[in-house]
């Protein structure tokens, strides 16, 4: 995975794209479907480690635009949710090989959600 800062809604959306290989106009995800995927991989933040959310625990939710909207998270997590909206948008997908990465994806965000490094 590149380096990114992972900062704005934009920078995940383009990030996610790159692990997608959608990096041309028209792409195949559309960006309202990458940042629901966001929204959803956040609520699963809540539900796997509310305390992420702190002070407050409140679920943020972004719309589609802007994209420059500052996403704050703790930034070693930030990866796991790029896994997440990659999953997510792959479950679409018809192939049994894109499930299988689809599942693979999800199933690494929720291990790193759920360990804690030093």
């Amino acid at each position: 995975m590149a380096t990114s800062a992972l900062e704005t809604v934009g920078d995940y959306i383009a990030e996610a794209r790159v692990l997608l290989q959608d990096i041309y106009v028209p792409y195949r995800y559309a960006d309202a479907e990458l940042v629901s995927a966001l929204n959803t991989a956040l609520l699963e933040v809540r539900r796997l480690r509310a305390d992420l959310l702190l002070p407050s625990f409140d679920i943020p939710y972004y719309p589609a635009t802007p994209t420059t909207t500052k996403v704050p998270f703790e930034p070693m997590y930030r990866n796991a949710l790029v896994y997440y909206i990659v999953g997510r948008a792959q479950l679409r997908d018809d192939e049994a090989n894109v499930d299988a990465r689809a599942a693979s994806l999800i199933t690494k965000f929720t291990a790193q959600m759920l360990s804690i490094s030093s």
